[in-house]
């Protein structure tokens, strides 16, 4: 059955719920964003541009950080370190450094960031659910309770996304969206298995994911408030923005679930 929603409605629950907890929940974007849990910095992105011998292929796992091949040179990019190395001339000692720290990088996503993107939301879903006991530990609690499961379902979510997107862009965006809703249900249930978390997002985001796109480019607005003191912004308009996404699992899932 479709759960009618609006954006709307869906804001209006989530201004109504932060005046009791929005510097808490300040507090909790912040840190997760130190620790390199922000809004989407958890995601592949993958893009391709240009036909037959000027394709080029771009892979970026968190902000700043990206690797991307084509015109025969692979070119490295990290805020800490930048590189292009014709392939011809061999891969020398400034790729291998490259390579180790976009290894690192990926592995504190998975290992890490990941899991605090979990922990975020249950935050959130507790919160806006009306769990006002919510403290900031419930960002670090998918690390004590279902850890390694929540590790593979989050890292076969971003496989999955990333393997279409290798065949073309739209439907890695598409994927995107069936799968939106995976770390919500692992907040609510962190043993839930990939093909278990898979489907249920399946089901709740059917006939809703051109409305999720509508709601997120609603937030454009907000997006270049937060751009404004070199970013820093994006950290006070976080609160709101996870707020109205918690709101939005709420109605897809029907209530507050099983969230104690």
């Amino acid at each position: 059955m479709t759960i009618l929603w609006t954006r709307g409605e869906l804001k209006d629950r989530a201004k109504e719920g932060l005046r009791t907890f929005y510097w808490q929940a300040f507090l909790v974007c912040l840190i997760a964003m130190l620790l390199g849990a922000g809004t989407d910095a958890s995601n592949f992105n993958v893009g391709r541009s240009g036909r037959g011998e000027d394709a080029r292929l771009s892979v970026q796992s968190v902000p700043g950080t990206s690797f991307s091949y084509g015109d025969g040179r692979i070119s490295f990019n990290t805020p800490l370190y930048t590189s292009s190395i014709p392939v011809r001339l061999g891969f020398g000692l400034f790729f291998l450094t490259g390579l180790l720290v976009m290894t690192v990088v990926l592995a504190l996503g998975i290992l890490v960031s990941n899991v605090l993107q979990v922990g975020k939301r249950r935050y959130f879903l507790k919160k806006t659910a009306g769990i006002r006991e919510t403290d900031l530990g419930e960002l670090f609690s998918a690390f004590a309770d279902g850890y390694g499961n929540v590790v593979w379902v989050m890292f076969r979510q971003q496989l999955s996304v990333f393997l279409w997107s290798l065949l073309l862009v739209i439907p890695g965006i598409i994927k995107s969206y069936e799968y939106y809703l995976v770390p919500y249900l692992l907040a609510e249930n962190p043993h839930l298995s990939w093909e278990q978390a898979r489907d249920q997002s399946r089901s709740m985001m059917e006939g809703n994911k051109l409305d999720v796109f509508v709601l997120e480019v609603s937030f454009i607005g907000w997006n270049i408030l937060g751009s404004l003191l070199c970013g820093v912004g994006h950290v006070f308009v976080a609160p709101y923005k996870e707020a109205v996404y918690a709101e939005l699992y709420h109605t897809l899932r029907g209530g507050a679930g099983g969230l104690g």
